[in-house]
């Protein structure tokens, strides 16, 4: 039975994240399959269904709605022409779909009569901050940009010592004023950074290899390092800003703790809630058959 608990709990959770819909500002035609119409309000009622997570990747990457439009017009097209063949009357998709409507119901029903009231209040997650202040704490880090000249492990000495004088000569032209970006952007080895101007971002200790580590938590912001040698190649690094170990302040921190406690609250009143209909349906299960066993 525990396991039927999981299975139903871990659905709602997968659902009650969701924003909600989206209501649409006028009716806009975006798209036409025949006389159908879909309009800007019937496209944004089926995001607001789609779980929490692809509704994220929405919100960070608008582009996907044209994707979606795609495919929600894709699905009627192809709806359309299985049922002109009568594929909807077939009774195998018929039992299916009564099983998803059962599954369907069931999860709505739960949304609307305990997950939708499940609440966090702001002293709630004050609470939890004030009490967990280990979670939030942030170590030492620093923001730096590095210019790499690579060489491969198995170079010979010569190779190496050919790598180590052109970082050299472009450590000479730093030291003389040239741009540390600009030349980054023009000779580092490293694709990632290169495009950034050998820019890192932000990272506390442990993110990166040994000696490029030690080396750019040792300068102070806006020195630059000798040559510093790892099993990639040669780097010049400049440190631009660093930050000292401290705490996430609150307010970047509340809208994880609600998530968080808003998780772990529903799970508890949709478990509680389950177990009480279980038990007043009368349930019994014998899961011992299913795998040819015997009652």
């Amino acid at each position: 039975m525990r396991k039927y608990f999981g299975i139903v709990v871990s659905l709602l959770l997968a659902m009650v994240f969701i924003h909600g819909n989206v209501s649409a500002k006028d009716d806009d035609v975006v798209a036409k399959i025949g006389d159908r119409k879909i309009t800007i309000s019937e496209f944004n009622k089926m995001l607001g269904y789609l779980d929490s997570e692809k509704q994220k990747l929405i919100e960070k990457n608008p582009q996907l709605k044209e994707n979606l439009l795609q495919q929600y017009v894709q699905g009627i097209v192809i709806s359309k022409l299985a049922k002109k063949k009568g594929f909807d009357k077939n009774p195998e998709l018929k039992e299916q779909l009564e099983l998803l409507k059962d599954n369907y119901i069931a999860i709505e029903y739960l949304k609307k009569e305990v997950t939708n009231k499940v609440e966090v209040s702001e002293e709630d997650i004050k609470a939890y901050y004030e009490s967990h202040k280990d979670e939030f704490k942030t170590p030492e880090m620093v923001r730096s940009r590095h210019i790499l000249i690579k060489t491969d492990p198995s170079a010979s000495d010569n190779d190496k010592k050919k790598a180590k004088e052109k970082a050299g000569e472009i450590l000479k032209k730093i030291k003389a004023g040239e741009d540390f970006a600009k030349l980054a952007s023009d000779v580092s080895d490293d694709t990632g950074s290169k495009p950034k101007g050998g820019e890192l971002g932000f990272f506390p200790k442990g993110r990166m290899v040994t000696p490029f580590e030690d080396a750019a938590f040792s300068l102070k912001p806006g020195e630059v390092s000798e040559i510093v040698e790892t099993q990639f190649g040669y780097h010049i690094i400049k440190v631009e800003e660093k930050k000292e170990p401290g705490m996430e302040p609150f307010d970047t921190a509340k809208e994880k703790i609600r998530q968080k406690l808003l998780q772990e609250r529903t799970k508890t009143k949709v478990t509680e809630f389950l177990e009480k209909a279980m038990k007043e349906a009368n349930i019994e299960l014998h899961p011992e058959l299913l795998m040819g066993g015997k009652k």
